[in-house]
This record gives structure tokens, sequence and C-alpha cells, in this order.
């Protein structure tokens, strides 16, 4: 039974090994990332502030009871038993009322900042995944390069051997192979880091090889061909503007509740209660008390005009950083449009670089073979193809990483998203 439950998950784990992409990833995050679970838990906590705002205005009853043993100087026992019911209410208090409305926004802020940590979540875990794609697909094209560099240097020294070339075209194959192992070990490092990356967050083993975009991709085009459209969508739908938009608000009702300060309050209070004394005699009796209390402030040593000058000078703050939340979104929305409408030319201008490089490394072996190219054109053809294939992967990576960069700026960056690009991916591999 040991033996069937240890294979089972084997296989199991194995499965979610295979399963593992893009969309997968972030959704391991938004289970074990640390991070991402602290601010879930902030928001939970959050949640909770209209609640605490909430219950100064509800009805608060209590009950109270008591019980004494008095003895007193010539054997005189005197016990006293009391109980009491008390219901109390405000009636008007412009402060608290004030307070509830700020907890209801307090709590779309923290919405939103949830929604931001998703967002950054997204964001951060995404990179990640691409860093490692990038690196593997650097180290398997930088050993490709040195295996293909070995096999010119061993056709160099066969050559040298029988007279047909010089020591010089060994001496430039051997340099050109070193260097490119020095780089096959500066990327593996690049590798590791990389995978420790994004273990950290994850929390679970991840694959010893990623399924990286194998061929061309296809990105839809923007909807928007303008900058401008985006950062209108960005003004109004960007995360950051609107927390900064929601704190704006709640520093005008700070304001309000500063103001309202001066204001008279009004509580009602009904109690209802019974005593009952032993001693030479009984005592029992039974209240009823009706409290209607009125407090009005009159002076407070200047505090409360001390703090609603704070409240203004808070209020003109948060409207500078709404303007300034604007001003990121709009220079945010630019730029990620830009970036990623020159990320998909630079693909087109390198998938062609890539065949004309294939073309040029042909005709320079071709032409080493018959006696009118030396090595090093071969080695420089061959350095180029790769180089040339290396930037091509990056720069797939990088409009993808584009494209999220500007559904993040205006606001659509979600796990759907993800998983559109993740089979996007799947579909190239």
């Amino acid at each position: 039974m040991k033996i069937f439950a240890s294979v089972l998950l084997f296989y199991t784990f194995s499965a979610n090994l295979l399963a593992f992409d893009l969309h997968s990833a972030v959704e391991t995050a938004f289970k074990n990332d640390p991070q991402f679970i602290s601010e879930e838990k902030v928001f939970e906590k959050q949640v909770e502030l209209v609640n605490l705002a909430r219950a100064p205005l509800l009805p608060n009853l209590s009950i109270t009871s008591s019980y004494s043993d008095i003895t007193y100087s010539g054997n005189v026992d005197t016990k006293t038993q009391n109980i009491g019911l008390s219901l109390s209410q405000t009636l008007f208090d412009k402060t608290r009322f004030i307070v509830l409305d700020q907890s209801r926004l307090d709590v779309q802020i923290a919405e939103l900042n949830f929604e931001l940590a998703q967002e950054k979540t997204i964001l951060r875990i995404t990179d990640a995944y691409f860093d490692i794609l990038i690196a593997q697909n650097n180290l398997t094209s930088i050993k490709a390069e040195k295996n293909a560099v070995e096999e010119q240097l061993e056709f160099a020294k066969r050559n040298f051997e029988v007279g047909t070339s010089t020591i010089t075209d060994q001496q430039e194959a051997q340099a050109r192979f070193d260097l490119i192992r020095a780089s096959e070990i500066r990327t593996e490092n690049a590798l590791a880091i990389a995978r420790t990356n994004l273990t950290k967050s994850l929390l679970i083993p991840i694959p010893e090889t990623f399924k990286g975009i194998k061929g061309k991709i296809i990105i839809e085009k923007p909807k928007y061909s303008a900058p401008s459209e985006w950062m209108k969508i960005a003004r109004s739908k960007n995360l950051q503007v609107k927390i900064a938009s929601k704190k704006s608000q709640r520093s005008r009702l700070e304001l309000k509740k500063k103001k309202a300060e001066r204001l008279p309050t009004l509580n009602l209070t009904l109690s209802t209660g019974h005593s009952k004394q032993e001693s030479l005699s009984t005592l029992s009796q039974d209240n009823q008390i009706i409290t209607l209390n009125v407090a009005a402030p009159i002076f407070l040593g200047g505090s409360i005009s001390a703090s609603k000058r704070q409240a203004i000078a808070d209020n003109e703050r948060e409207k500078k950083n709404l303007e300034l939340a604007l001003l990121n979104a709009d220079r945010v929305a630019g730029k990620s449009f830009r970036t990623l409408v020159a990320g998909v030319s630079q693909v087109e201008a390198l998938e062609a670089a890539e065949a004309s490089s294939k073309v040029a490394l042909e005709s320079n072996k071709l032409g080493y073979e018959v006696g009118v190219r030396i090595n090093i054109d071969v080695l420089n053809a061959q350095r180029q193809l790769f180089s040339t294939q290396r930037d091509l992967a990056i720069a797939r990576y990088d409009v993808l990483k584009s494209k999220l960069q500007l559904l993040s700026a205006t606001g659509s960056l979600n796990i759907n998203e993800v998983k559109k690009i993740s089979n996007l991916m799947l579909r190239n591999n």
C-alpha cells in the first residue's frame, strides 16, 4: 500500500511539472507567494473597517451585576446585590457618520490595493519566468555555438596538419572557443539565479527545462494605434489613479469631519436596575433611568483648529498625488505602447536578420572550403548568426513583457490575460 501511494504521489508530482506553464506559475504564486499572501491578509483586515465604524452608531446593550458582603463592628452583616441593564444609542454625532463614510472608502481603497498587488505579482512572476526562458535560450544557443566553433577548430587543425591552412586559423578558432566557454559559465550562473528567484516566490519545485517560444509568434496589434488613446484609458482605469482618487475623496471627508467636531452630540441612555440590601432590615428597590446627554465643545485649547489646518494640508497633498498619478499613468501607458510597437517591429527585423545570417554563414563555409574565405570569416559569421538568434529570442519575450506592461498601465491586467499569453507560447514551442 505504501509503495502504491508513493508511486501515485510520484506520478501526480510529475504530471504537475509537465503541466507547468506561465499561467500555472502565476496561479501558484497567488496561493504560495509570501509577499502576495501578506497583501491578501492586509485586505482581509481592512474589510472589517466598515463594521468597526458602524458599531458606535448602533445600539449598545450591557448588563451589570454585583454582590458584596460586609461585616461591620458589632457583628453587623450587610449584604448587597445589584443588577442592571443599560441601552445606549447615539442620536446625533456628525463625526461618527463621516467616519463610517470614510471606512467605506477605506475598504474600496483596500480592494484596489489588493488588485494592484495581483497586478504586481503577475508582472513579478512573469518577469521571473521570462528571465528563465531567456537564460535557458541563451545557454542553448551558446552551447550550439560552442559546438560549431569546436567543429571549426577541428577543421582548422586538420587543414594545418595537411598544410592547407596556417596556424593562425587554429589559434583564432581556439581563442573563440575559450571566449564562448567563458560566456557559457556566465550564462549557466544567470540561469541558476533566475530559477532561484522564481522558486523563492512559488515555494515549489519547478521543471528542469521550461517550454519556450521556438518559432514565430503572432502578437495581436494593439486595439488603438495612437498613444493618446491608451493614455486616455489609463487616466480612468489605471489602478494607481483610482487609488489616488479614492484617497483624495477620503481627505475631503476628513476635512468635513474636522469641521463637524464643533457640532454638538446627542446620546440617549435607557437603564433599568434592581438592588437589594440585607442587614438589620431588608431594603429592595427597582429603578428606571432615562438620560439624554447633549455635549458641545466650546474651547479645547485650539486642537480643533489645528487639526482642521492639518486636514486642509492633507487634502492639498492628496490632490497633488492624484495629479502625479495621472501624469505617471500617461507616461507609463505611452511608453508601454511605444515599446510594444517598437518591439514587434524589432522582432520582424531580427527574423529577417536571422534568415540572412544563415545564408551568410553557409556562403562563408563554402568560401572557406574553396579557399576564398579564411577561418575568421566563418567564425564571425557563426557569431553573427547565434548572436542574432539570441537577440531574437529576447526580443520576442520583451514583446510579451511590453504587452503585460500596457495591460497593467490601463488597468486591464488579470489572470485571463496571462492565460492568453501562456496559450500563445504553448502553440509556438
